[in-house]
């Protein structure tokens, strides 16, 4: 869940589209759903998810979508904003602002009652071994251990704007996911036995809400992606053995998620719509995505070399339009790569660090990553020679692709610019003398980029182009020449092209220069 200033922000919801699925309707913005196994129970917050106004209350549900009791506690007293939800030994602990409520389910009567000192929010809470319970809480990053028993409370960590939260008993791994600062900068963190949290690899970086085991290998976290909500939300699948993430599609504001693992069905409460979605996995990891490979650009790379270096596009909503491609930083303060979502500026100085969401570009290219091509070119291969055979693989000379390049570099050379600082900005051609070349050697790494047509020449560079980023993210730059092997390589066909232009000042006002074409002229004219 979210919080903006001092008043919180969202949760999670979801909505699918392009195959049926169950739908209960009737909730009061819904924010999780959890199950025994047996019995399928739905908290509601009500009007104001922050204010202690007493309007919450459990639902209660069917495995097969039906609403069975719509205020089923509380029985007696109040629940303010109730969030996340788990049951152990038959009581079900409810995380409802600052304390923990317990209801017998079969007495409905309130059995356990727990106030933690300066808690504000707490969001989302499961079970964990014996007697405890786990429970985090959103401002301050708190993650609780509790003893139902004697209701004693310990910190076990902390992670900033801390919402899921899940055990494996089996493995005695501990989950946790976050929103992040700036509504989407949020990760995912695992903690094995009584070691540390640590953050998963190759995830994006999202507005992460509920996390779920699928198995002991695999977890499903539902995502935000930003806030205010942007028409659509992810699930992520990740595989812990492989470190890798898969994404899918959904509606917005999905929030704190239930599995069934016997049934393999999802329980999603889609909070802004006040319904509760059921779907099987299979036919959302089964159903086309179809954001997937869309290409997304911005600016035009023309007025971007003719100086036009100010950046107007945040990368919080770049973030919505892809999770890899290429970009230009503010300024022309060097390279921006975005790879799994995030984005990684490589500085003149050598220096590799992701900006933040409200950091802006004025060019760039991206778009939702789905190789639908892969081969591998394992002997040790030159730049040359690689991008001729991978140029002859791509079937539609007149098409678009994304082009990802895995592998083991012997000899990587890229480039970056410092920023610019004096105004009127010069053009990029007078300043070549400033750029800062990198020769890295011997290093793991991926190459992000496109082989775009001719007609598109103007607007971005036709042909190859590729921005580095190495294993570690502590190099990278605009690829000028390299040699490698082991290489994997990937490529997407993209679908389609979507478009937009700035609107600042200094875009209405820059003069392009104009390009003749002599046979459309002929044409135009009659002639």
């Amino acid at each position: 869940m979210k919080i903006r200033n001092i008043v919180l922000i969202i949760f999670v919801c979801i909505k699918f589209n392009g195959y049926p699925q169950q739908i209960i309707n009737g909730f009061a913005m819904p924010e999780s759903v959890t199950s025994d196994g047996k019995r399928y129970f739905v908290s509601n917050q009500g009007q104001d998810v922050f204010s202690k106004d007493g309007d919450g209350f459990i639902s209660e549900i069917s495995e097969d979508g039906k609403l069975i009791k719509l205020k089923f506690l509380p029985q007696k007293g109040v629940l303010n904003a109730p969030k996340g939800l788990t049951i152990a030994n038959n009581i079900l602990y409810v995380a409802d602002m600052e304390r923990i409520v317990g209801f017998d389910i079969n007495t409905r009567k309130t059995v356990f009652e727990l106030t933690i000192p300066d808690a504000i929010v707490l969001n989302d809470i499961c079970r964990l071994e014996n007697d405890f319970i786990g429970v985090t809480e959103t401002i301050s990053g708190n993650i609780y251990k509790i003893n139902t028993k004697d209701k004693s409370v310990e910190i076990i960590g902390n992670l900033p704007a801390a919402n899921g939260i899940n055990y494996n008993k089996k493995t005695k791994q501990l989950v946790v996911c976050t929103n992040g600062k700036n509504y989407g900068e949020g990760s995912v963190y695992i903690k094995t036995g009584n070691g540390i949290f640590k953050e998963l690899p190759n995830i994006a970086n999202g507005f992460f809400d509920g996390i779920e085991w699928i198995d002991d290998n695999h977890l499903l976290i539902s995502d935000w992606v930003t806030f205010p909500v942007k028409d659509f939300g992810k699930l992520w699948i990740y595989d812990l053995l492989e470190q890798t993430s898969q994404t899918y599609f959904t509606g917005e504001s999905v929030a704190d998620i239930y599995y069934n693992s016997a049934t393999k069905k999802i329980y999603m409460p889609q909070m802004f719509h006040n319904r509760v979605l059921i779907e099987e996995k299979d036919k959302i990891t089964s159903t086309e995505q179809s954001k997937n490979n869309i290409l997304y650009h911005y600016g035009i790379i023309d007025a971007f070399i003719g100086g036009l270096y100010k950046g107007s596009l945040p990368i919080k909503e770049l973030k919505l339009k892809g999770d890899f491609g290429i970009a230009a930083p503010d300024m022309l303060d060097g390279e921006l790569t975005m790879l799994n979502g995030k984005v990684y500026q490589t500085k003149a100085t050598g220096e590799v660090n992701v900006v933040e969401n409200e950091y802006k570009t004025p060019l760039s290219t991206v778009t939702f990553f789905e190789a639908n091509m892969t081969f591998y070119v394992n002997n040790a291969t030159e730049q040359k020679d690689l991008l001729e055979t991978i140029e002859n693989r791509l079937t539609n000379k007149n098409a678009m692709y994304a082009v990802k390049i895995t592998g083991d570099f012997s000899n990587m050379r890229t480039r970056a610019f410092p920023p610019v600082k004096e105004e009127p900005f010069p053009a990029l051609s007078t300043i070549l003398d400033r750029q800062q070349f990198f020769n890295i050697q011997n290093t793991k790494g991926t190459l992000v980029g496109y082989h775009l047509p001719e007609y598109l020449n103007g607007i971005q560079m036709s042909g190859f182009h590729f921005h580095f980023l190495s294993a570690d993210t502590k190099k990278g730059g605009h690829v000028l020449d390299f040699k490698g092997m082991n290489l994997k390589i990937e490529i997407a066909e993209l679908k389609s092209f979507e478009f937009e232009t700035p609107t600042t000042n200094d875009f209405q006002n820059f003069q392009f220069r104009k390009k003749h074409n002599e046979d459309l002229e002929r044409i135009e004219q009659g002639k």
